[in-house]
C-alpha cells in the first residue's frame, strides 16, 4: 500500500513539472521578419524598414513588387528613432504580431549609413538572441529600403533575390560575422557586398531588378569607396576567394570571352632590406566561351597568346584594385594581416600604429599565371569552310 502511494505521488510530482502550453506563441502570432533596411536621415536619425512576408497572400502565383499594394505577398514599412531598437520598438507598436528576426537572411545598409558608420549596427544586432551573425551584410547604392522595393520576375519576394545573389558565385560570400572579424582583427579593413536596383531593358513589362555591383570599400567602420568592375575581380584573388569572373579579351582584332572557373592565390610577405613587399603568385583557370574571329584553337600558338593576353588582364585587375586601396588609405584585401602573421614583433613596433601607409612605400610583385583548359565543343567557327583553312 505505502508503494502505491509513493508511486502515485511520484507521478503527480511529475505531472506538475510539465510545462504543457502555458507558454505557447503560435506562428500566427508571430510576424516573420525577411529582411532589415537600415539608412539614416538628414536630422541623423535611423530609419529601419521591415519585409514582411503576408501569409493571407502567398497562396497564388502572384508576388514582386516593392509596396503594401493587395496582390503582393509581402508588406513593406519603416520608422524612425533616435536608435535601432526605439525605432523598431515604434514600428512593433503598430503591429498586431511580434517582429520575429530568426529567419532574418539579409540586412541592408544605405550608402548614407555606410558612408556615416556601421559600428553600432554590430551592438544592436547580435544583442537579440533571434538574430545570426550568418546573415548576410549589403550596402546598398542610395536608400537601403529602395532595395527592398525591387521587383524582381524570378522570385516572389526582393529578399529572396537579394539573398540567393549574395551567395552566388559572381561575387564573394560575405556575411555579418566576417565583417565584423574583418573589422577587429589587426592588419586589414572590412569590405561588404555592393548592390544596387536597375530597370529591366527591352522587356514587355519592366521591372526593377536587383544587380550585384562589386563591394562597398571601407577604412575602419565608414564605407569610402566601392571597388567595381576589373578591380572587384582583382579584390576576389587577393583574399584568395573564387567567383565566376567572365572577361572579354581584344586579341588580334577578335574580341574573346573568357570564363574563369577556378583561381589559386599565393600572398607572402617579406623584407628585402628595409622595404616591405609582398609576392603575389596568382593561377587562373578559363574556359573559351566566344570567339567573334576565326582562330584556329588546335594551334597551340593561339592557345599561348591567349593565355598570355588573360594573364594580362588579371594582372591588371589587382594592379587597379591595389592602386584603389592606396588611394583610399585602407587595407580590403587585408594584407597587413601577412605582415603581422611573417614579422609579429616588427609589425608591433613599426607597422600596426601607421597601417595601412605601409602599403603606399611597399612593392608589389605580381606573377599570374593563366591556363585555358577548355574551347567548347568546337575549336573555330562552324561556318568556317575548309578552302578558308
Amino acid at each position: 500500500m505505502i508503494r502505491t502511494w509513493s508511486r502515485f505521488g511520484l507521478l503527480a510530482t511529475a505531472i506538475l513539472l510539465l510545462p504543457g502550453c502555458w507558454d505557447r506563441t503560435e506562428v500566427n502570432d508571430l510576424a516573420f521578419i525577411l529582411s532589415t533596411a537600415l539608412d539614416i536621415e538628414k536630422d541623423g536619425s535611423i530609419r529601419y524598414s521591415v519585409m514582411v512576408p503576408l501569409p493571407g497572400s502567398m497562396g497564388g502565383a502572384t508576388g514582386g513588387g516593392g509596396g503594401t499594394a493587395g496582390d503582393k505577398s509581402y508588406y513593406i514599412d519603416s520608422e524612425v528613432g533616435k536608435t535601432y531598437r526605439e525605432a523598431q520598438a515604434k514600428l512593433q507598436n503598430r503591429m498586431p504580431r511580434r517582429m520575429f528576426l530568426a529567419h532574418r537572411r539579409t540586412v541592408l545598409i544605405g550608402e548614407q549609413l555606410a558612408k556615416a558608420g556601421v559600428f553600432k549596427v554590430f551592438d544592436a544586432t547580435p544583442r537579440s538572441p533571434e538574430s545570426r551573425m550568418t546573415t548576410y551584410f549589403i550596402v546598398t547604392k542610395g536608400k537601403a529600403y529602395e532595395l527592398l522595393q525591387a521587383s524582381p520576375q524570378f522570385e516572389r519576394f526582393p529578399s529572396e533575390a537579394i539573398r540567393e545573389l549574395a551567395k552566388s558565385k559572381v561575387i564573394i560570400d560575405m556575411n555579418m560575422k566576417d565583417f565584423a572579424l574583418a573589422l577587429s582583427s589587426p592588419g586589414g579593413d572590412p569590405v561588404a557586398i555592393y548592390m544596387g536596383v536597375r530597370e529591366s531593358e527591352k522587356g514587355t513589362k519592366p521591372s526593377k531588378e536587383v544587380e550585384v555591383l562589386g563591394y562597398s570599400q571601407f577604412r575602419g567602420d565608414k564605407m569610402v569607396d566601392t571597388l567595381e568592375g576589373r578591380a572587384a575581380a582583382g579584390l576576389a584573388l587577393l583574399k584568395e576567394r573564387f567567383v565566376n569572373v567572365s572577361i572579354t579579351l581584344h586579341v588580334e582584332n577578335t574580341d574573346i570571352t573568357v570564363r574563369i572557373f577556378e583561381a589559386h592565390s599565393d600572398v607572402q610577405a617579406r623584407l628585402a632590406g628595409n622595404q616591405l613587399q609582398f609576392d603575389i603568385n596568382l593561377i587562373t583557370k578559363a574556359k573559351l566561351l566566344e570567339s567573334t574571329g576565326t582562330q584556329d584553337f588546335t594551334r597551340a600558338d593561339q592557345i599561348h597568346l591567349m593565355e598570355a593576353r588573360l594573364a594580362e588582364q588579371m594582372k591588371k585587375s589587382v594592379e587597379d584594385t591595389l592602386k584603389q586601396m592606396i588611394d583610399n588609405n585602407c587595407d580590403s584585401a587585408q594584407l597587413g594581416a601577412y605582415v603581422w602573421r611573417a614579422y609579429p614583433n616588427l609589425w608591433t613596433e613599426r607597422f600596426k600604429n601607421e597601417w595601412p601607409n605601409g602599403l603606399k612605400t611597399a612593392k608589389f610583385n605580381i606573377k599570374v599565371k593563366s591556363i585555358l583548359s577548355e574551347t567548347g565543343l568546337i575549336y573555330d567557327n562552324v561556318t568556317k569552310s575548309e578552302d578558308a583553312e
